[in-house]
C-alpha cells in the first residue's frame, strides 16, 4: 500500500512541475491534494473489515435460506446432533463431577479410609477396632485421623416425633477435613470424655431448618431424645459427611445425609469388647504414601490379633484363618467413595462416545448424500467464477449454522438432565449432589459441535469440488471418480456405523443377561405384600429388657390386628441390607471330619412369627414359640450342611462366641444377606427376647397394598406412644428394587444407547440403499428391458446392503470380544464371549439391514424401464 501511495503521489508532483510550478511546491501541493497516508490505511482497514462483515452475514444468510430449503434434513441433522451432545455432555459432567473433580477440601488427595477386611467377619473391607485405631493413631502417619459410627436422635417437629440422623465422631474428625463450624467451636478433647460427651455440633440443614439459623442457639441446651445436648457449633452449607450416597461402600448404614455430629468417646469397655463396628479415616502427613502407610499398619493389625489368639484360645483356628488373609486398605477417600460405581461410570461414558460418533456418522451421511444432489449446482457456480474457497466458506457457514442449533438445544437438553439426575439420584450415587451444568460443558458442547462444522463442511468440499468442471455437467457424471470415492466414503462410515452398533448390542446384551440372572435368583423370602418400619423406641419406657420386650410384644400385637393384616413380626436387620453382624459359632461335640472347629455365621434377632410373615420355608424342625427360651436357634439350610453333613441338625448345639450352648430346633431355607448377587451366608435366629435392645425393625404382611398400611401402623404404633417416632416405611419390593437399582440403571441406559445405534445405524442403511437405487435408475431400467426379474433386481440391491452390513458386523463383534472381557466385572454368571448373546446380536443387526434395504430394493424393482429411459 505503501508503494502505491508513493507511485500516485509522485505522479501527481511529475504533473505539477510540466505544468510550471517548482519541483518542491509541486510536491508540497501533491501532498496537500492526497493527504496522509494513514488516511488511506485507515479507509482501506474499514473497507475490508465491512466486506468480513458483508460476507459473514451474506454466507449466514446463504446458510439459513438452505436449511430453510430442506427442512426435513435441517431438523433431523440438529435433532440428532443435539441429542448426542445432550448424551455427551450430560455423561461427561456426571463423570467429571464423581470420577475427576478432586473432593472440595485442602489437599484432599491426602484425606484417606483405613479399612481392613477379614473374610471370616463378613464381605464388607470397611470395619475396624477401637484399638486398632488407637494403635494406628500413634504411628505418626497422620497429622489427623478419627474414628466414625452411626447415631440417632428422636427430635419433635411440628408436635410429632421425627427422627435424626447423625455421626459418632471422635475429635479430629474435621481437623481431616480442614473444615471448621461457621459458628462456635469444633470438638476438644474434653468433649470426648467419658461423663462429658453431651456435646453437640449440627449440620446447616438441621441448623436453618429446625433453628431458624439463629446464631444464638450456641451454647444453649436442646432436647434430642430426652436427653439435654448442649450446641456447640455449626457446620457450613455442604458439609454433611457421612452421606449415605459418599459411604455406601464402606458403611453399611449411614445417613443420607448427617444431621449432626456428637462426640465418640472410646472407654475401656469398647476397647475391651474389640467389636469391628466402626470406621475410621485420616489425613495422611505430607511425604507419606499410601503405600508406606500400609506397609506400617498391617504389623499392628496382625499383633493385635495374635494377642486375640492368647486372649481367646477357644477360637485359635479362626484367628489362624484370619492372619493368613488379612489385609489392610489404604484408600483415598474419592477412590473409596467411586469404588462401586467407577467401573460403570466409565462404560456408560464410553458407550456414550460410541453413540455419538456413530451419530456423527450418520450425520456425515446425510451431508455427503445432499451434496451429492447439489453436484451441478457446484459446477455451474465454479464455471461462473465461483472459487473453491467461496464454496468451501458457504458449506462451513452451512454446517456451523446447523452445528449452532444443535449446540443451542444440546445445552437445553442437558442442563435438564443435569437437574433431573441431581434430583432423582443424588442421594445413589456418590458426590451427584454437586452435580451442575458448568462453564466447562458450555465449552465442551460448543467445541466440539464447531469441530464437527468444520470436518465435515472441509470433508464435503474436498469430496464433491475437485474436477466438477471435467464431469459436473455431463449426464453420464454419476458414475465419475468424485461420485465413486463418495460412495465409497458413504459405504464406509455406514459399516462403521453398523460395526459401533453391534459393540453396544453385544455389551447390553452381556448386562441384560446378567441383570436377568441376577433377577432369577431367589432371595429366599416372598417380597410380595410386605411392610417394614423402623420404630425409635422412648427409652424412658423400655430402660430395663423386661419393659422392652413386653413393650415390643404390645406393638406386634397391635400391628398383627390391622385390617388386612396376615402376621407381624421384627427382626434386627433385614434381607439384603447388610451382613456385618458375623458372629463366630463352635460346634459343640466332636466335629464332623474336615469340617472345622470355628465358622462365621451371620446372625438375626427375630420374633416368633418373623419366618412366617417373610414366608421362608421351614425345612426341618419347627418355628420359634414366643415363650420359647433364649437358649434356642434355627438355623439355616447351608449352616445344617456344613456343619451337620448327613445328619439331622435339630438338637445339635453350638456356641455363640463366649455366650452359652445353643440348640438347634429348626432348619429353614437359605436368606440373602447383603445382596442377590452375593452367595448366602450361614445363619443362626435367635428369639428377640436373647437380646431385645437389638431389634427395631418391624415386619408386616398384609392382603391389601402394603403401603396403604403405613397410616393404620403410625396410629397403631403412636396410640401405645405418641413419642416414638415411625421411619423408613418402605416395602419389600421396594427394598428388593433398590438392591438392584444400579444395575438395572445400566442395563437400561445401554440397552437404550444401543437402540438409538441401532435406530441410526438403519436410518444410514435406508439413506444409502435409497440413493444407490435412484442412481441405477437406468441400469435397472435396462436390466428390466432385457429381461431381468424384479426379483434379481431385488437380489442387487439386499446384495449391496449385504456386503456393507457383512464389512462392518465382523469388525464390530471383533470389537465386542476385546470390549466384553473389559467389562467381565460388571457381568453375573455370564461368560464374556457368551455364544447366544454375540449371535443374537448379529441376527438383530441383520434383520434390521434388511428391513431398511428392503424397501428401496422393492422400489426399483417396480421401475417402468421405459420411463427409467426416457428420463435418462
Amino acid at each position: 500500500m505503501a508503494e502505491e501511495f508513493a507511485f500516485h503521489l509522485r505522479a501527481r508532483t511529475e504533473d505539477l512541475v510540466r505544468s510550471g510550478i517548482s519541483s518542491r511546491e509541486a510536491e508540497r501541493r501533491a501532498r496537500l491534494e492526497f493527504g496522509g497516508k494513514e488516511h488511506y490505511r485507515i479507509a482501506c482497514r474499514e473497507s475490508h473489515r465491512v466486506n468480513w462483515l458483508d460476507e459473514v452475514a451474506r454466507n449466514s444468510r446463504y446458510a439459513l435460506r438452505g436449511m430453510l430449503q430442506a427442512p426435513l434434513f435441517s431438523f433431523m441433522g440438529i435433532v440428532s446432533l443435539a441429542l448426542g451432545l445432550a448424551a455427551v455432555g450430560t455423561t461427561f459432567a456426571v463423570v467429571n463431577t464423581v470420577l475427576l473433580r478432586p473432593l472440595p477440601f485442602a489437599d484432599s488427595e491426602r484425606i484417606v479410609t483405613i479399612s481392613q477386611k477379614v473374610p471370616v467377619l463378613g464381605s464388607s473391607p470397611s470395619v475396624v477396632t477401637a484399638e486398632e485405631f488407637q494403635r494406628w493413631q500413634q504411628t505418626g502417619l497422620f497429622d489427623s485421623a478419627a474414628l466414625i459410627d452411626t447415631a440417632a436422635y428422636t427430635l419433635e417437629r411440628r408436635g410429632q416425633p421425627e427422627r435424626i440422623y447423625g455421626a459418632s465422631v471422635t475429635p479430629e474428625f474435621f481437623r481431616v477435613f480442614g473444615v471448621q463450624p461457621i459458628a462456635g467451636r469444633s470438638f476438644s478433647k474434653a468433649d470426648a470424655t467419658e461423663g462429658q460427651s453431651s456435646a453437640i455440633i449440627l449440620s446447616y440443614r438441621l441448623w436453618s431448618r429446625d433453628f431458624g439459623s439463629d446464631s444464638s442457639v450456641i451454647g444453649k441446651q436442646i432436647s434430642l431424645s430426652g436427653a439435654p445436648m448442649t450446641v456447640i457449633g455449626v457446620m457450613p452449607a455442604g458439609f454433611a459427611f457421612p452421606r449415605l450416597a459418599d459411604v455406601s461402600q464402606i458403611m453399611n448404614w449411614a445417613p443420607e445425609q448427617s444431621e449432626f455430629w456428637i462426640p465418640f468417646v472410646i472407654t475401656p469397655q469398647i476397647l475391651e469388647e474389640g467389636n469391628f463396628n466402626y470406621y475410621a479415616l485420616g489425613r495422611l502427613r505430607k511425604g507419606v504414601t499410601r503405600e508406606h502407610a500400609t506397609a506400617e499398619l498391617l504389623p499392628i493389625a496382625v499383633h493385635l490379633f495374635k494377642d486375640k489368639e492368647i486372649k481367646y484360645p477357644a477360637y485359635k483356628r479362626l484367628i489362624e484363618q484370619t492372619l493368613g488373609s488379612l489385609n489392610i486398605y489404604v484408600t483415598g477417600l474419592r477412590d473409596t467413595m467411586t469404588w462401586g460405581i467407577h467401573d460403570a461410570l466409565w462404560m456408560i461414558l464410553a458407550a456414550v462416545g460410541v453413540l455419538f460418533m456413530l451419530v456423527l456418522f450418520n450425520l456425515g451421511n446425510l451431508l455427503l448424500t445432499r451434496n451429492a444432489s447439489r453436484i451441478r449446482e457446484y459446477t455451474v457456480r465454479q464455471a461462473l467464477g465461483a472459487s473453491r474457497w467461496q464454496l468451501f466458506r458457504e458449506a462451513i457457514f452451512h454446517e456451523a449454522a446447523l452445528a449452532g442449533l444443535a449446540s443451542i438445544l444440546a445445552c437445553v437438553l442437558t442442563a435438564s438432565g443435569i437437574n433431573i439426575l441431581r434430583v432423582t439420584a443424588a442421594n445413589r450415587v456418590p458426590r451427584l449432589y454437586d452435580l451442575r451444568f458448568s462453564l466447562s460443558d458450555l465449552v465442551l458442547l460448543g467445541a466440539i459441535a464447531l469441530l464437527t462444522a468444520v470436518i465435515f463442511g472441509a470433508l464435503s468440499q474436498f469430496l464433491f469440488s475437485e474436477r466438477l468442471l471435467a464431469w459436473g455437467l455431463n449426464s453420464q457424471g454419476r458414475t465419475s471418480t468424485g461420485d465413486q470415492r463418495a460412495n465409497r466414503l458413504r459405504s464406509m462410515l455406514i459399516s462403521a456405523e453398523v460395526g459401533m452398533s453391534a459393540v453396544l448390542l453385544v455389551a447390553s446384551g452381556l448386562l441384560l443377561k446378567s441383570f436377568h440372572n441376577v433377577m432369577r435368583q431367589q432371595p429366599g423370602f416372598n417380597p410380595h405384600g410386605v411392610l417394614t418400619v423402623d420404630v425409635a423406641f422412648n427409652a424412658k419406657n423400655t430402660d430395663k429388657p423386661e419393659k422392652r420386650i413386653q413393650h415390643i410384644r404390645e406393638l406386634t400385637n397391635e400391628l398383627s390386628v390391622l385390617p388386612g393384616v396376615t402376621s407381624a413380626s421384627i427382626v434386627n436387620r433385614l434381607p439384603l441390607t447388610g451382613d456385618n453382624e458375623i458372629h463366630n459359632v463352635t460346634v459343640l461335640g466332636k466335629p464332623v471330619a474336615q469340617t472345622p472347629e470355628n465358622v462365621s455365621a451371620e446372625y438375626r434377632v427375630i420374633g416368633a412369627t418373623y419366618f412366617r410373615t417373610m414366608q421362608i420355608p421351614l425345612i426341618a424342625g419347627r418355628p420359634f414359640r414366643p415363650d420359647d427360651a433364649a437358649n434356642l436357634a434355627i438355623i439355616n439350610q447351608k449352616m445344617a450342611s456344613r456343619l451337620w453333613p448327613g445328619k439331622t441338625a435339630i438338637g445339635q448345639r453350638f456356641t455363640d462366641g463366649d455366650n452359652p450352648p445353643l440348640t438347634v430346633i429348626g432348619v429353614v431355607g437359605n436368606v440373602h444377606c447383603a445382596s442377590l448377587e452375593k452367595p448366602e451366608m450361614m445363619q443362626f435366629y435367635r428369639l428377640f427376647t436373647a437380646n431385645p435392645y437389638w431389634v427395631n425393625t418391624f415386619v408386616i404382611r398384609s392382603e391389601y397394598a402394603p403401603q396403604s398400611l403405613i397410616p393404620l401402623v403410625e396410629k397403631a404404633i403412636w396410640r401405645l406412644d405418641p413419642s416414638e417416632p415411625v421411619t423408613h416405611a418402605q416395602t419389600m419390593e421396594q427394598l428388593l428394587k433398590a438392591v438392584t437399582l444400579q444395575r438395572r440403571f445400566e442395563t437400561e441406559l445401554l440397552s437404550s444407547f444401543a437402540f438409538a445405534s441401532l435406530f441410526f445405524a438403519g436410518l444410514g442403511l435406508f439413506s444409502v440403499a435409497s440413493l444407490s437405487a435412484t442412481r441405477r435408475t437406468r441400469e435397472f431400467g435396462i436390466r428390466l428391458a432385457v429381461g431381468a426379474s424384479g426379483v434379481q433386481i431385488v437380489g442387487l440391491e439386499l446384495q449391496r446392503t449385504a456386503k456393507i452390513v457383512a464389512a462392518g458386523l465382523g469388525l464390530g463383534l471383533v470389537a465386542s470380544l476385546a470390549v466384553a472381557r473389559g467389562m467381565s466385572s460388571l457381568l453375573y454368571r455370564v461368560a464374556p464371549w457368551s455364544q447366544e448373546v454375540f449371535i443374537l446380536a448379529a441376527l438383530v443387526l441383520i434383520a434390521s439391514a434388511l428391513a431398511a434395504g428392503w424397501l428401496p430394493a422393492i422400489r426399483a424393482a417396480r421401475i417402468d424401464p421405459a420411463s427409467a429411459l426416457r428420463n435418462e
